[in-house]
């Protein structure tokens, strides 16, 4: 008899703990319900409900230190609910300790509100593994000594006005601007979409970007080098081909190609003659050689009585362009050797060689970048060999022969005229 009774009232528990609207109510349906007295189940719930009162209000805090760290602890918590509550709850000192790793758990109680009715109350329960802070690295700790023995300078050191330079000329710079192997014209593969008016986009694109990363100095010059196969061919007959007479394919005719191009380079020079002189370098390539020799002749035209433009559509292959104490050059890249250059550079500028200290040379051709330290003759610590990005979509060929995954870019150097190169900005295209 006394197992039944047992096994009654805890049927009777279970059931008012399911339901906890009916700790405070209903007893003789619930008494009903089990066959047996109100006044059981009056009791029965009599001791729940302190039970659950007790549970909901037994939160327990601890900080326990060792000789390898401390941890910090609170339990059937109400309001303990982040690692910031935690911390805080337990006074740890945050000079002295840092947090290691923590945990935070919750479970849910059954508990009462102010009416007295009952509720279910989420309950949590934190704990913070901590390990003492090395002094040394302590930056808090740092910071407000060096703050405490700054503060009796302040005031104490004379301010010193920075004079101006004497030699206006030094805030003087050159941007020179080279989108090298824009190839209009080419046939990109799936993947690398390529048109004439994407080619355009990229190229606009780059220049506003780059004029833009370069308005920190003061630019009294542009250089702006166009060609190093600006266009994918040189002509339609038989075939389409570059210069050498080998096939390519082409997007459009090269008549269009042509056209595009020439309208797209007065379309930058325009943009730039906007901000400084413009000094035109026309570099034809070995895909593009007779055609861009052309484009050059319908600029030179074009801007003939613009006495901010120069166009320098001279015979030959390789440019240089003198400023201050600096001399940049320019070639395609499929003409000299690389180890021939300081030699054919020296000789070919000496009329100026004595007259700068740095030299650098630029090419395209290789659509790839990489920069080379060569040591020239004597009087220069050496000549720096740059081979510039292209912008240009992959084609076929180069897709074959695994020449994937450079980034495509267009390239710009501020050059200041005593002190050589003091910035080299990038266009990346979006990919």
């Amino acid at each position: 008899m006394a197992k039944q009774n047992r096994q009654k009232a805890e049927k009777i528990k279970q059931y008012l703990t399911s339901n906890p609207e009916k700790l405070n109510k209903d007893y003789h349906q619930t008494a009903q319900m089990f066959d047996t007295a109100s006044e059981t189940v009056r009791s029965i719930a009599r001791n729940l409900r302190s039970k659950i009162t007790s549970q909901t209000d037994k939160e327990k805090t601890s900080f326990e230190e060792s000789k390898t760290g401390a941890i910090a602890t609170c339990e059937d918590s109400k309001r303990v609910k982040s690692l910031d509550d935690l911390l805080k709850a337990c006074n740890v000192d945050l000079n002295v300790w840092e947090v290691d790793k923590y945990d935070i758990g919750t479970y849910e109680v059954t508990g009462f509100d102010k009416a007295k009715r009952p509720i279910t109350i989420p309950m949590y329960r934190t704990k913070a593994w901590l390990k003492r802070i090395d002094p040394t690295m302590n930056i808090q700790k740092i910071r407000e000594e060096l703050v405490a023995d700054l503060v009796p300078l302040f005031g104490s050191v004379p301010h010193i006005a920075i004079r101006p330079s004497s030699f206006l000329e030094d805030d003087s710079h050159l941007l020179e601007i080279n989108a090298c192997d824009l190839h209009i014209g080419k046939i990109g593969i799936k993947e690398d979409v390529y048109s004439i008016d994407i080619a355009r986009d990229r190229m606009l694109n780059a220049l506003e970007h780059l004029i833009k990363r370069s308005s920190g100095f003061y630019i009294e010059e542009i250089l702006f080098v166009v060609g190093n196969d600006f266009l994918n061919s040189d002509g339609d007959w038989p075939v389409p081909s570059t210069t050498k007479g080998t096939p390519q394919f082409n997007t459009n005719k090269h008549i269009e190609m042509y056209r595009a191009g020439r309208k797209l380079l007065i379309e930058c020079i325009n943009m730039l003659m906007d901000i400084s002189h413009v000094h035109v370098m026309v570099i034809p390539g070995n895909h593009d050689r007779e055609s861009m020799m052309h484009i050059g002749d319908a600029l030179e035209i074009y801007y003939e009585k613009n006495e901010n433009v120069i166009v320098d559509n001279s015979m030959s292959m390789m440019k240089a362009y003198h400023y201050g104490k600096c001399l940049i050059v320019n070639d395609h890249g499929d003409g000299a050797k690389l180890n021939d250059l300081p030699g054919i550079v020296s000789q070919r500028y000496r009329d100026v060689w004595s007259d700068v200290r740095h030299v650098e040379v630029h090419r395209g051709h290789y659509h790839t970048n990489k920069a080379y330290k060569m040591q020239a003759v004597e009087e220069l610590n050496g000549l720096t060999v740059r081979n510039l990005s292209s912008m240009s979509a992959t084609d076929e060929w180069h897709d074959m022969k695994g020449y994937v995954g450079n980034v495509k870019k267009a390239s710009a150097f501020v050059w200041n005229k005593y002190n050589g190169v003091q910035a080299k900005l990038n266009y990346n295209v979006p990919i």
